[in-house]
């Protein structure tokens, strides 16, 4: 695992369909009125690995419990320190944000746009310009306190458009402008935020394939602690997996799904013959990635 880890949060939503123990009815984008889980979930952002995992009820809001889901990830990682932290608008609060200070944890964090802020931020008139193309991206930065903080903290701006050329000249409108709100405690620039932040957009994949590759969403059994149990053994495999392929597979097999990896590896023809009253299952002697796979399995030995 990488020094200075950054740590990434996030939730999803897991549909159950019985009574499962603990599961309530929530926001469920994806069946509406049914009840679900909604783990919350930590992944290390470079290394891809999931550090720590709980399962809660699904009318639980996405930063409920967020401050003790840390502190126990923070345990876990014993001496391994987190530079840098990432999250989304669902995440927030006066105690959440000064876990991360007390800490001496880079945060960067989306901000929810409110009446409020949008007021703040229509007072400002120098803005710096990042990008003069065919989208126009600028920011600014300011000291703002939301209602629920005690204290101010550093906002950072970025609102973007797209340009529209007109004859000679470039129309920007400014009822286009986009604009995003982000809650940080370090000292750099809009853009470097902002791009900082949008690489957590990963993290939807990394979801993604436990879910898809690892059945992460499957609820195995109606016993609650028996479901985090599964959730866990499954967020192991897919971690076994990152670690297999940095340690022991080829750079161009290492972005690959489990559901790739299984049609690339593991899947070849094979024959079902009936001799002799026996049945033999004849594989396929020769496949196309065979002389990789003898690479990896060379690499595994040497894991030993």
């Amino acid at each position: 695992m990488p020094h200075g880890l950054i740590l990434d949060l996030d939730s999803t939503v897991e549909t159950v369909y019985g009574d499962q123990a603990g599961a309530a009815k929530g926001t469920n984008p994806h069946k509406p009125g049914r009840k679900s889980y909604h783990p919350l979930l930590a992944f290390e952002g470079k290394s891809r690995l999931n550090l720590n995992a709980v399962l809660r009820p699904g009318n639980t809001h996405s930063s409920t419990n967020a401050a003790d889901f840390l502190k126990q990830t923070f345990d876990l990682l014993g001496e391994r320190k987190v530079k840098y932290a990432r999250f989304d608008k669902g995440f927030g609060g006066e105690d959440f944000y000064r876990l991360w200070e007390s800490n001496n944890i880079g945060y960067v964090g989306k901000l929810k746009w409110t009446k409020r802020l949008a007021k703040e931020v229509r007072a400002c008139r120098y803005w710096t310009r990042y990008v003069d193309e065919e989208w126009i991206i600028e920011g600014i930065t300011l000291i703002y306190k939301a209602t629920s903080w005690t204290k101010s903290r550093c906002i950072a701006i970025i609102r973007k458009t797209q340009v529209f050329e007109h004859g000679q000249g470039r129309i920007v409108f400014d009822e286009d402008w986009q604009y995003e709100a982000l809650v940080t405690n370090l000292e750099w620039a809009p853009i470097d935020l902002w791009r900082f932040y949008n690489q957590r957009c990963c993290m939807e994949n990394y979801i993604k394939e436990a879910k898809n590759g690892f059945s992460m969403d499957r609820i195995a059994t109606s016993e609650f602690e028996a479901n985090t149990l599964d959730l866990l053994i499954k967020l192991l495999s897919y971690n076994l997996f990152e670690r297999f392929k940095s340690d022991c597979c080829e750079p161009v097999h290492q972005r690959y799904t489990i559901a790739r990896f299984r049609l690339e590896f593991f899947h070849c023809a094979a024959t079902l013959v009936r001799h002799s009253r026996s049945v033999v299952l004849k594989l396929i002697k020769d496949f196309g990635n065979q002389h990789a796979w003898k690479r990896i399995e060379a690499k595994v030995v040497q894991l030993e």
